[in-house]
């Protein structure tokens, strides 16, 4: 065993360590872009205070206060997990594309459309939902919102990146790809900047994430782009900004618990499964969308909650 054991880790320490030279340099460039972002953020949380701009500075505690674990559990436990599982799938994939340019762009364009994917599913099946309506709990809007990602949520999302590998990306460019994509969304969390003319077709913009954050009914669900709001376009859930946005959920949650905000879904999963009277209703309950109910649960009010 041992014999196939060896000769294996330095296939696989071989293969990770060529990928790490030809990824080192974009990865210090995002970690630049990620830290002039942290700055903005801070200076726009400043510069609100000192001119007295309208600032729930309850909600950017919050946003921080989650943003902070969520980093903390990023960098020291997912980013690890999200690597092994990719890597487990190259054996799968029939090619192996080189890390150069080119490919690179090709893995952000096929990254960007499988996130609309994977966001589309965050707002359409209760599983996801659940920890992904963390990021839409917030009733303000500002560049602090970007922080507020639940800590569960780098355990899951990298199951929908899997097709890049399959196709023959490295994982360490996969994980760079999806990196990218979550990166410049930063910036549109924010009221200060309007509608951007053209941009606004083939860009997701500040305008555009507006309408996805809001919880207008004809703004629920639309919006799913990262980068680009052409897959919008193309399948149905684009919708401009036509008018002032809610923001929030369509039930506001009323705390700043920050472990209740990123686990009060999984208990409402909870609470439905035990309150399922047969085998459909206990699979809708948790792969069924956010809206639907099992027959037993009364629609809660805003006084009773599943907490």
């Amino acid at each position: 065993m041992n014999n196939y054991i060896q000769p294996l880790n330095q296939q696989l320490n071989s293969y990770m360590s060529q990928a790490m030279a030809n990824v080192s340099g974009l990865s210090a460039y995002l970690e630049q872009f990620a830290a002039l972002m942290l700055g903005v953020t801070i200076a726009e949380v400043v510069l609100d205070f000192f001119f007295n701009q309208k600032r729930s500075y309850k909600e950017t505690f919050v946003n921080v206060g989650i943003g902070v674990i969520h980093d903390l559990l990023s960098n020291t436990l997912a980013n690890a997990v999200v690597l092994i599982g990719l890597v487990m799938f190259v054996p799968l994939s029939p090619i192996q594309l080189p890390i150069n340019l080119w490919t690179m762009v090709l893995a952000i364009f096929i990254a960007d459309f499988l996130y609309y994917w994977n966001h589309r599913a965050e707002h359409r099946i209760r599983l996801f939902w659940a920890y992904h309506s963390v990021h839409h709990s917030s009733t303000d809007f500002n560049l602090t919102v970007a922080l507020r990602l639940a800590w569960v949520e780098d355990f899951i999302l990298w199951i929908f990146y899997i097709p890049l590998v399959l196709i023959g990306f490295h994982p360490l460019q996969t994980l760079i790809a999806i990196s990218i994509v979550g990166l410049y969304q930063v910036w549109i969390h924010n009221q200060k900047i309007g509608r951007l003319g053209i941009l606004e077709e083939i860009l997701n913009t500040p305008s555009n994430h507006r309408v996805h954050h809001g919880s207008n009914p004809k703004y629920i669900d639309k919006n799913y782009g990262g980068i680009l709001i052409i897959w919008d376009k193309l399948f149905g859930t684009y919708q401009a900004e036509t008018e002032k946005v809610i923001y929030g959920l369509t039930e506001k949650v009323n705390t700043c618990n920050l472990i209740k905000l990123n686990f009060m879904e999984y208990s409402r999963i909870l609470s439905y499964v035990q309150q399922s009277r047969n085998r459909k209703e206990f699979f809708w309950s948790i792969f069924g969308p956010p809206e639907w109910k099992p027959q037993k649960v009364n629609q809660f009010t805003s006084e009773e909650s599943p907490l």
